[in-house]
């Protein structure tokens, strides 16, 4: 598929500083899964890719007196959740290969994938905050780290494939459930030294889509050989087309195609009917708001200003699209939905509505 790849991040930022504060802001239902099922089947009425959500294995205190920072619920038990009350859009959920068994993302992500029939994806990364909450994990280097991932991800993928969709039969006239000299145990060398096979069948023939999150030489490298997509932190189209360019020689380099990595930058979007009460609403939600000083890419200001946006920095070749990061309200979350998307749309640069129901067919990777 050409054209944009739009996500939405269910972190939730569109409860930062004050804002969860405003009567409409559903911070009562923040860990009952009602708020992110309201948000993910907004995404899906607008056509949305998917739905991300990122992790933190730690807890940091201090934000807590103001806002919710990283109170949240497990990323694959919401996605779950989610899977049931949507149809199409894809469920991203994130997984950190420094303190988890690979077995058991293998499984996770399969079984999501069942859940939802093939709208499961992973979003890969490496962690440096939360070792004291795991036993038996020692100190590493980020360097030692991206090494360990890319071993794992190998061996997840090795999982996947260990139990294929094609050794279900089914045939209950003969009485074979399944075809078990087609499942297989894996050859794991490297650092993860896993048998398998996995006890989740694969849903389809098709390793899940790759998300992959971190911003350092290593972790270039490993999205080059391995993600089809970068949740990237360019505040300025100038380093979105240097990221784009870099990445398209690492995947050269790794047998793949120069656009195989797609790069999503992370869009603060904090929207109003006009400029100014944007303005307000981003002075009310940051501590410190000042445009100069946002790391990812920021729009303040309203539904035209994004689409303005959006499509300057697509044509200059800063982006393939982005992954939505809805800022001071609720509202700008609906106004992404109900006026930038459209627009998008009715210039030719996003679908208008959906031609698959599967992660890997909205992201052109075939069914």
């Amino acid at each position: 598929m050409t054209g944009l790849t739009i996500g939405l991040s269910l972190s939730p930022t569109w409860l930062r500083g004050g804002a969860w504060r405003d009567p409409s802001s559903g911070i009562e239902d923040l860990l009952s899964g009602e708020l992110f099922i309201r948000a993910a089947q907004l995404a899906e009425q607008a056509h949305m890719d998917f739905v991300f959500k990122p992790d933190a294995l730690l807890l940091k205190k201090e934000p807590l007196v103001t806002w919710p920072g990283f109170t949240g619920l497990d990323p694959v038990v919401m996605m779950s959740v989610i899977a049931r009350e949507t149809h199409s859009i894809g469920l991203v959920p994130t997984f950190s290969s420094s303190f988890t068994q690979p077995y058991f993302v293998a499984r996770e992500t399969q079984s999501l994938n069942h859940i939802s029939r093939g709208r499961a994806g992973w979003n890969v990364v490496t962690s440096l905050g939360g070792k004291d909450n795991f036993v038996g994990v020692e100190q590493r280097t980020s360097v030692e780290l991206y090494q360990d991932a890319q071993d794992y991800v190998e061996t997840v993928r090795r999982l996947w494939g260990s139990y294929p969709a094609s050794a279900i039969v089914l045939d209950r006239h003969q009485g074979i459930f399944a075809k078990p000299e087609l499942v297989r145990p894996i050859s794991s060398p490297g650092v993860f030294d896993v048998a398998g096979p996995l006890t989740v069948p694969a849903y389809d023939d098709h390793p899940l889509p790759l998300l992959h999150a971190g911003g350092s030489a290593q972790s270039k490298h490993c999205a080059a050989r391995y993600a089809d997509a970068v949740f990237a932190m360019n505040a300025t189209t100038e380093s979105g087309v240097a990221l784009k360019e870099e990445l398209a020689e690492l995947a050269e380099r790794e047998g793949r195609e120069p656009t195989a990595v797609r790069v999503l930058p992370g869009l603060s979007l904090c929207l109003a009917s006009n400029r100014e009460k944007a303005e307000d609403l981003a002075a009310q939600s940051f501590d410190s708001y000042a445009p100069g000083h946002v790391k990812h890419w920021s729009v303040v200001g309203t539904p035209s200003d994004a689409v303005e946006a959006i499509v300057r920095r697509y044509e200059a070749g800063g982006a393939d699209g982005f992954i939505a990061l809805p800022a001071g309200s609720w509202n700008s979350l609906q106004l992404l939905v109900d006026e930038v998307i459209p627009r998008l749309a009715e210039l030719g640069l996003f679908r208008s509505e959906y031609h698959s129901h599967t992660l890997r067919g909205h992201l052109g990777m075939g069914e």
